[in-house]
């Protein structure tokens, strides 16, 4: 890969990148920080892309290898359980940044989470990881095709539930 190819590489996934670890900080200012990083390294380790995996899970492992890096600097910054499912539905799109920091917003998202199976509950957060279809039905141990219904069914069920309370939009 040349810097052409990452011009386009970045265009491409910067988005995608910047709410997963949007979705991890809770933060605008480290989620920034944090995608300089990334890309940084990406960069730096394009010789060592085999391509053994696709462009977009590269990525996402390097981002998350960042963010463990950044919260051992600053062990305070670990959102609460309830706060990340939260931050999770604003890079799923299903509600607004402006709403997710309402505690009460991310009480009402584990709260909801915790009335679906196990299951369900982990090929969501899996999706919002940044896995593909079939990286998730390996990993749960599913078909593609399991896993794409099991989280559209998840996110269907707390769009709806979260609208019911007056959050998100139609």
């Amino acid at each position: 890969m040349n810097a052409v190819d990452f011009e386009s590489i970045y265009a491409e996934y910067k988005q995608d990148v910047f709410r997963y670890l949007f979705s991890l900080t809770g933060s605008y200012e480290a989620a920034e920080e944090l995608l300089a990083e990334t890309f940084f390294r990406a960069f730096t380790g394009l010789c060592s892309f085999r391509g053994e995996s696709s462009v977009r899970t590269w990525l996402f492992s390097i981002s998350r290898n960042v963010f463990r890096e950044y919260l051992r600097r600053n062990p305070r910054a670990i959102p609460t359980e309830d706060e990340t499912l939260a931050l999770m539905c604003v890079q799923s799109g299903m509600i607004q940044p402006d709403e997710s920091a309402s505690f009460e917003l991310s009480e009402l998202v584990g709260q909801l989470l915790a009335k679906k199976d196990e299951r369900s509950r982990r090929v969501f957060r899996l999706r919002l990881e940044g896995y593909s279809f079939r990286e998730i039905g390996g990993m749960v141990g599913i078909s593609e095709n399991s896993a794409r219904v099991l989280e559209y069914r998840t996110r269907s069920y707390l769009q709806k539930e979260l609208r019911k309370e007056g959050y998100g939009h139609d």
